[in-house]
């Protein structure tokens, strides 16, 4: 009798399992007919079932989820599962769950929760729609008055900027939980040990694909596996760059829009460059006094000292080459949004760098231009003391459209008249919306875009391409 029992209530679970599986398949199915530009990303991820969690969970190499939840989810409201399996994949596809052991992690599961919910209840699609999502909405609306864009990357500077309101909003989107980011950190062997091995349904879930065959199933599933710190999120980098040309090419059929999608997608693909290293590309090559400990011989030097008593045979070298910064123009588009408070952030970081002993050579030519369709003024600082006066002092000027090629008339006379000894570079802070010249100067450019929307436009092949939030200026 109690085999029997036993027997049953294997074939219960399996036929269980079956059924969460197959709600599975269809659910994935259905993200992909509605959503054909995010293809790649939907047949990636084997499913697994998992009793030790409550929801859904995602590692980008396996998507586990509770049968239990799956079933009774489906049973209610058959929608929440499509939502929940979207929720997992757009969190890959913008490599939310890679570098995690390494951030904040509460503001971090946080703001990219909500970077997510928020892609999804904007692109509106049929199967999606849960009964909270009108209170969902008015929510975020709320907190992108507040914090600004919703990318998990703005989100999260935002939130560890404002540790009082954190608490709060966790609590307020805590309703809204879809998934577990317990995946996300990589598994160590004390954690792989502790999951034992009855954390999986052995022999009964199988490597089900996305909407894919089944491929091997009667292979045991593995324990939660380490997300391939570099490997994984390479490849689901590339996943996030074939989707944001899909859906380029898909909006341009369409004609339609994609809003936060297509903005986060760029915030994904974003180059990440640190400021000051980004600065050092236009420093220069000169000599200063110095002690120069790498060409001093203290072989002749104490050899003189114990020959002659208190005369060194040789000196150290009192000169050394160094790469700093001397010459250079930094150029400030008044118009548009950038205005105020950023393009003082912008200033007070570069003059950080630009003043820190190893940049900077204690007699600069640096030209500060402020400008929008035309030169409003410019001011020439020599000196550490004189950029403190600016920035004490510092007024903005313009405020109209925004022409970038007289700055560099401006400053090819200003070449052309020896106002500098080598001319590194410009660089022109702006917000990207003028136009650009179509001869390349004498001298490196680099446009610094403020981070004011998913759109940075192409610089000219000649010129470097950089963009900042706030964050960055920090």
């Amino acid at each position: 009798m109690e085999e029997r029992k036993t027997r049953l209530t294997k074939e219960r679970r399996q036929n269980r399992e079956k059924l969460a599986q197959e709600i599975l398949k269809y659910s994935c199915d259905q993200l992909m007919a509605a959503m054909p530009f995010l293809n790649r990303a939907f047949y990636r991820m084997p499913f697994w079932a998992d009793r030790k969690i409550k929801y859904c969970s995602t590692d980008g190499v396996k998507i586990y989820y509770n049968t239990e939840y799956v079933l009774e989810c489906f049973k209610q409201q058959p929608e929440k599962i499509t939502r929940s399996l979207l929720h997992l994949i757009l969190h890959c596809v913008f490599c939310h769950p890679f570098g995690y052991e390494e951030i904040e992690q509460e503001a971090w599961d946080l703001a990219a929760d909500i970077a997510v919910e928020n892609v999804i209840l904007e692109m509106n699609k049929p199967g999606l729609q849960l009964s909270e999502d009108e209170a969902e909405k008015n929510y975020f609306y709320w907190l992108q008055n507040r914090a600004g864009y919703l990318t998990a990357e703005k989100l999260y500077y935002y939130l560890r900027k404002h540790p009082e309101e954190m608490a709060q909003i966790s609590q307020e989107t805590e309703k809204y939980r879809l998934d577990e980011h317990k995946y996300w950190l990589p598994q160590t062997d004390a954690m792989r040990k502790s999951s034992g091995g009855d954390s999986y349904m052995h022999n009964i879930a199988s490597p089900l694909g996305c909407g894919m065959a089944d491929e091997g199933g009667t292979q045991e599933p593995d324990e939660p596996i380490e997300a391939f710190a570099g490997r994984t999120s390479e490849e689901w980098k590339n996943i996030g760059e074939a989707a944001k040309m899909n859906l380029e090419t898909f909006l341009k059929d369409q004609g339609s829009k994609a809003g936060s999608l297509l903005l986060n997608l760029e915030e994904m693909l974003r180059e990440k460059e640190d400021f000051s290293e980004f600065l050092k590309k236009f420093a220069v090559t000169g000599e200063e006094i110095h002690l120069n400990n790498d060409e001093f011989d203290y072989i002749y030097y104490t050899y003189g000292l114990k020959l002659y008593e208190n005369m060194p045979l040789i000196e150290p070298l009192e000169y050394r080459e160094n790469f700093r910064i001397r010459d250079f123009v930094i150029a400030i588009d008044t118009s548009g949004s950038c205005q105020g408070e950023l393009v003082k952030k912008f200033l007070d970081k570069t003059y950080a760098i630009l003043t820190n002993e190893e940049s900077f050579f204690s007699k600069v030519n640096i030209h500060i231009i402020q400008c929008d369709a035309q030169v409003q003024n410019d001011i020439k600082i020599t000196s550490t003391e004189e950029f403190e006066h600016y920035m004490d002092h510092m007024t903005l000027a313009g405020f109209g459209g925004t022409d970038f090629r007289p700055v560099f008339a401006y400053v090819d006379k200003l070449v052309e008249q020896h106002e500098f000894q080598e001319l590194r570079g410009l660089i022109y802070f702006t917000d990207g919306r003028g136009i650009f010249p179509e001869k390349m100067p004498a001298y490196r450019t680099a446009f610094v875009f403020a981070e004011e929307g998913f759109h940075v436009p192409k610089v000219p092949s000649w010129a470097i391409r950089m963009v900042v939030g706030e964050e960055d200026l920090e």
